[in-house]
């Protein structure tokens, strides 16, 4: 695909165009496009021209004014079925934002208080809105945001979201941080990150305080990026501790020996838009397509001491022939717990790779779920530190609308979940015998956020926790009781 000549602004293609024609027909019987109404500029095939089309041999204009010049009619109907897909005004595919509406502050005095619940907001491009929650100084809170801009719109790399969760007082020390940047140039995409307060194992964190918190969210914006404001989704929950008496297992921070991958025939789906509408996937081989800019979310229960390990497999597809050297684009994954706070990876394997149009594969493997987790500072552990809904996301980059012959790439997923389902996070705990889950401490108020960055307080290193003792009392060996503050940054895409 190379790019053209400029064409004349406004300039329609002749209404006998045969090219444009068949295009249209098709894209209309797919519900690409709608049939124009009396009085609107129509193509020879009866379609609303929403973007100016112009037909010169075996080319057209689409999205957001890009020449597409090929001269094989069916390689451009397909890069036309991508693009239209992208661009159209009503978007099937977009995320589905699910929340009470409400409005951010434009400062930590104005934020709105909110309670445990899911709500949604907009954020113009450079903007700050704030939120305040209130909290006590023993449980966990969580707090997800996930933005859902047009795909495909303008960005560059450093566009994105950053959060910020401070604590009470006059100098509002950070509890919380975290960085959700596109990390590339060909399209806006589904960004989410996530903060929280997670009290410290000794109690005297900077964080560990009772009060209200605020929560500030940055968006990041080039000069020449799209200017349309983003809808943003909103998760926030609380924990409770575990009850007096109980002492947790210790924390799991080794992802140990890889398993056999799942085989056997790939059953359908199709994957959710978002954490809203993912389906619940089991251990086994799944099949689905992802169309250019797209990620696809699907939801797994992972229960306490079980792991998470998965693969996501993308098919070849072949560049268009005769158009010269093609762009690259990627594929990537990530994970999210059940509070939404992103998850790590523990198995060594790539979580983003280059995709060409040959056949790829990336994926991610948790350590094991245990309470303890929370307190191990940095590494893979953190985020697997619940039992519940994990939730799996696969993306394919913007611009593999450039490479691909068909509008959609088929990708496999081999999901699976390993090691004993334990019957709650305490130590020594018995198999769980297969009922309903453990409601064994650590209870959701509201199933939603996360705590993806950094903690107030209490940290403990991998090796430093250990349960011990009675009446609930977590030994701490080696380990200083000071606050520690630690910022994790990511690109996502």
């Amino acid at each position: 695909m190379r790019r053209g000549k400029a064409l004349p602004a406004h300039g329609y293609a002749p209404r006998t165009a045969p090219l444009v024609c068949a295009v249209g027909v098709a894209l209309l019987a797919a519900g690409a496009v709608p049939a124009a109404a009396e009085g609107e500029p129509a193509g020879c095939d009866g379609t609303r021209l929403l973007q100016p089309v112009h037909a010169a041999g075996c080319g057209a204009v689409v999205g957001h004014g890009t020449h597409h010049e090929t001269s094989d009619p069916a390689a451009l109907a397909r890069q036309l079925t991508s693009a239209s897909t992208l661009t159209a005004d009503v978007d099937p595919d977009a995320y589905r934002l699910r929340g009470k509406r409400v409005g951010g502050g434009g400062s930590a005095r104005t934020a709105p208080v909110l309670m445990p619940g899911q709500y949604t907001d907009t954020i113009g491009p450079g903007e700050t809105r704030w939120y305040a929650v209130d909290l006590d100084a023993a449980a966990t809170a969580d707090l997800a945001v996930t933005a859902a801009p047009r795909t495909g719109a303008e960005v560059a790399h450093g566009d994105g979201i950053e959060l910020r969760l401070g604590a009470p007082g006059p100098y509002s020390p950070a509890c919380g941080t975290d960085v959700a940047h596109f990390g590339q140039d060909e399209g806006a995409m589904v960004l989410s990150g996530a903060v929280g307060r997670v009290p410290s194992a000794d109690g005297h964190g900077g964080c560990d305080t009772a009060g209200r918190y605020a929560l500030s969210v940055h968006r990041t914006t080039d000069a020449r990026s799209d200017r349309a404001r983003w809808p943003v989704e909103l998760r926030y929950g609380t924990e409770a501790p575990l009850p007096a008496g109980t002492t947790p297992a210790p924390a799991a921070t080794r992802f140990g020996e890889a398993p056999a991958a799942p085989a056997g025939t790939p059953r359908d789906v199709e994957g959710g838009t978002g954490f809203n509408d993912a389906p619940r996937l089991r251990r086994g081989v799944w099949r689905d397509a992802l169309l250019p800019g797209r990620t696809r979310f699907y939801k797994v229960r992972v229960g306490w001491g079980q792991r998470l390990v998965y693969a996501a497999e993308f098919a070849n597809a072949p560049v268009p022939g005769g158009d010269g050297p093609t762009a690259p684009s990627f594929v990537a994954t990530a994970a999210y717990g059940p509070d939404r706070q992103p998850v790590e990876d523990a198995s060594g394997v790539p979580q983003r790779r280059v995709y060409t149009g040959r056949p790829v594969s990336v994926g991610l493997g948790t350590v094991p779920v245990s309470w303890t987790n929370r307190w191990v500072a940095g590494g893979a552990a953190p985020g697997a530190r619940a039992s519940g809904d994990y939730y799996v996301a696969v993306s394919l980059g913007p611009g593999a609308a450039r490479l691909a012959r068909d509008a959609a790439v088929g990708v496999v997923l081999r999901m699976d979940v390993t090691g004993t389902e334990l019957a709650g996070p305490q130590y020594k705990a018995a198999a769980r015998d297969g009922g309903s889950p453990s409601q064994a401490g650590g209870t959701h108020i509201a199933a939603g956020a996360a705590g993806g960055g950094a903690h107030g307080g209490g940290f403990m290193t991998a090796d430093d926790v250990i349960a011990a003792g009675a009446g609930g009392a977590v030994a701490l060996v080696g380990v200083a009781a000071v606050a520690a503050l630690s910022r994790r940054r990511r690109d996502q895409t």
